[in-house]
């Protein structure tokens, strides 16, 4: 019932012109936040300690602004989920360093494009499946109804969507080494057991192994990628270089140009970051809760 419902509103949102979610969103913010207290306190501890340099009202419009983002992500999943596909992707004015994406898919090598909660993360997951052979890894959620209904609508580009499970692991690897392209959100906290700390905004976050690990086992090749939300309900998709040392054999120094590269991909507009996130939650044994 409570899937059927989901799905029911969401049709109704997709009812929405373009631009209508950035709009509603952009005024809607400040509810948002009154209502979200915990995520408005996240956010407001995360630019506290990742921008120290900024002024309080900096500080505020930037949280003030990562929620109508943050709304905007929720409204738009309408478009996302029903709308035609070749009516969302041409929704997208453009990509930055698409030569890096094409060369890296015909290499034969693989590639990973890792995909930090940035801007319209969920638009970027069905604009690339205009590629061929790409896969997205996914958390499988804990309702099995709402898995199904998840992978009907994400998949039907005919992207491959991979589990983040020991069995969706294995697929993953296979489908790497057969030379092809998958994305993979490097900033979830991962696991207990599952991450390594590593440094972050000069802050120690936990940080997911599955990517150094992925890069040292199949020498695949790396991208930062990110789908910029622009007004007007147009969107912007980047392809940047990953650091070099992700190809490290040491771990911390893979880990740590995991983290550089998320930083190098929040510069492009700060706000758009999920800021709302608990990216800091498991600290450093002896180290006080960092939310309080």
């Amino acid at each position: 019932m409570i899937v059927l419902l989901a799905k029911s509103v969401l049709w109704l949102l997709s009812l929405m012109p373009a631009g209508m979610p950035y709009w509603l969103a952009q005024r809607g913010a400040g509810l948002w936040m009154y209502l979200s207290a915990t995520k408005r306190h996240t956010a407001e501890c995360n630019l506290q300690r990742c921008y120290p340099d900024l002024s309080d009202e900096e500080r505020a419009k930037m949280v003030r602004d990562s929620f109508h983002h943050y709304l905007c992500s929720i409204l738009e999943t309408g478009h996302n989920w029903y709308w035609p596909l070749e009516r969302l992707q041409a929704q997208c004015d453009g990509i930055v360093g698409e030569e890096l994406f094409r060369d890296g898919l015909a290499s034969g090598r693989g590639l990973v494009a890792l995909a930090p909660h940035f801007g319209a993360w969920e638009y970027l997951g069905v604009y690339l499946q205009q590629f061929p052979d790409i896969a997205i890894v996914y958390k499988p959620p804990a309702n099995p109804k709402l898995e199904k209904a998840l992978l009907e609508r994400r998949r039907r580009g005919g992207a491959t969507l991979i589990p983040a499970t020991p069995a969706g692991l294995r697929q993953l690897y296979a489908h790497i080494r057969a030379g092809k392209g998958v994305g993979i959100l490097p900033d979830q906290q991962p696991s207990s057991g599952q991450g390594k700390f590593a440094p972050f905004f000069g802050l120690q976050a936990l940080t997911g192994v599955l990517a150094p690990r992925l890069v040292q086992r199949t020498n695949c090749i790396v991208l930062l990628t990110v789908c910029e939300r622009l007004p007007g309900g147009r969107y912007r998709v980047h392809f940047m270089p990953a650091d070099e040392e992700i190809h490290s054999s040491d771990l911390l120094t893979a880990l740590t140009a995991v983290n550089h590269g998320v930083e190098r991909c929040i510069a492009i507009a700060p706000a758009q970051y999920l800021w709302s996130y608990k990216r800091f939650k498991d600290r450093p044994e002896g180290e006080p809760p960092f939310y309080g």
